[in-house]
């Protein structure tokens, strides 16, 4: 893409912005009236990002653009639907580009129709309706679930959701995953974390397969009637199909999860245990332990069986000024716990703030990842594991909302 085209794309596409990640603090702007029944709602964004990497040694800093994204969504009486694209480039940690753009994506893209106010469905790309939603934590960098496939994924596909009173029931059927878009990679170039053909540089340990017809299902209950004293308890499942296009075999992926959420006045408590099993039908010289994984224009291993931990504590700090609201420390523990013996247990600790001035919305986490494929062991962290010591990151985002 030529700089003249990406600037015509962002020109069009920054009146938008959605929430991703733990931003669920970042408001909505005022709809605008289009028809007698409907309203569309445009808005935008830019975010910058500052890396401090403490280790592994040499520490080094960053500071560049993070994202510049662009949504859409609408909502009438009947329809309502939402659509977010994304561009990243030439910035850390995507300095091996030369545009900004050069790596582009849609989050997701979907419409629904209301059958009734309780029942609804969804079609496009969406997200899977899977353990804590829409996040796993309060946090920027997510959990260890989401590079392992398991949180804020959007898949292509249908959704049946169904809430009245305390009740919450999703059923989803999705024959694809949320597509291969443009960047440098050979099948990594989305936003959710998908089973991906592994990159070169993967060498023979990465494996090449795709997911296909994954059927979801998640049941929730709430207890208290406020938001303020309110728990969740839930289960979810998932089943779907590993193609692999070295053998022409087909293997198989499920996941089962307990969760529950639990807002007490203002502090905020959310707990998560899930169980993946996953029996590709790799080539013999691979072997079936691993399967490769990716996203954001890379591609990883994941160990193939294995249980994943969530734990966190957070609070909403009852002060506001002119200058600043929405102050809420969180502090969260992720693992996931191979079955394959030898392989060393994944972990992430994440302590972090998040507050708003205005239509400014900030991170501040210091992030602690051992064998963590998003803090120094990339390739190989959720599989066999890295270099199985504690590694850290200060990790600062701040988003203009307009």
């Amino acid at each position: 893409m030529n700089k003249i085209k990406l600037y015509c794309w962002i020109s069009c596409l920054c009146a938008a912005t959605s929430v991703a990640h733990a931003e669920q603090a970042v408001p909505q702007q005022a709809a605008t009236d289009i028809a007698s029944d409907g309203k569309w709602h445009f808005g935008g964004a830019i975010r910058l990002r500052y890396d401090q990497v403490y280790s592994p040694q040499p520490a080094t800093s960053r500071l560049g653009i993070d994202t510049i994204r662009a949504d859409v969504d609408y909502n009438s009486s009947t329809w309502f639907g939402a659509a977010q694209y994304r561009f990243y480039g030439h910035f850390y940690p995507y300095h091996y580009t030369d545009d900004f753009g050069r790596i582009n994506f849609p989050a997701f893209a979907w419409a629904g129709y209301k059958i009734s106010p309780e029942s609804s469905i969804i079609g496009g790309i969406n997200q899977i309706p899977f353990g804590l939603l829409p996040y796993v934590s309060s946090t920027f960098y997510q959990t260890l679930a989401n590079p392992a496939g398991l949180e804020d994924v959007h898949n292509l596909g249908l959704k049946y959701e169904y809430k009245k009173d305390n009740l919450d029931v999703h059923l989803a059927f999705y024959p694809r995953d949320g597509g291969n878009w443009t960047g440098t990679s050979k099948d990594a170039n989305r936003y959710s974390v998908n089973v991906v053909n592994a990159d070169n540089y993967m060498g023979n340990s990465g494996t090449n397969n795709q997911e296909r017809n994954q059927w979801v299902a998640r049941l929730a209950y709430a207890f208290g009637d406020t938001k303020d004293n309110r728990t969740e308890l839930g289960i979810s499942t998932l089943y779907s199909t590993l193609e692999n296009q070295d053998t022409h075999q087909n293997g198989t992926r499920r996941a089962h999860s307990i969760h529950y959420s639990g807002q007490y006045d203002k502090v905020g408590v959310l707990a998560q245990w899930t169980r993946q099993d996953m029996s590709p039908r790799n080539p013999v010289s691979t072997g079936n332990d691993v399967v490769t994984f990716g996203a954001f224009d890379g591609s990883y291993n994941v160990a193939a069986k294995g249980n994943f931990y969530s734990a966190e504590l957070n609070y909403a700090i009852p002060w506001a000024n002119s200058w600043i609201k929405d102050i809420k420390p969180y502090l969260n523990y992720s693992a996931y716990h191979k079955d394959k013996s030898g392989f060393k247990t994944s972990q992430r600790i994440l302590a972090g703030v998040q507050f708003a001035n205005g239509p400014i919305y900030s991170y501040i986490e210091l992030r602690r990842g051992r064998n963590d494929p998003f803090t120094g062991d990339y390739t190989t962290g959720l599989a066999e594991g890295g270099s199985d010591q504690w590694k850290k990151t200060l990790y600062i985002n701040i988003g203009y909302y307009f």
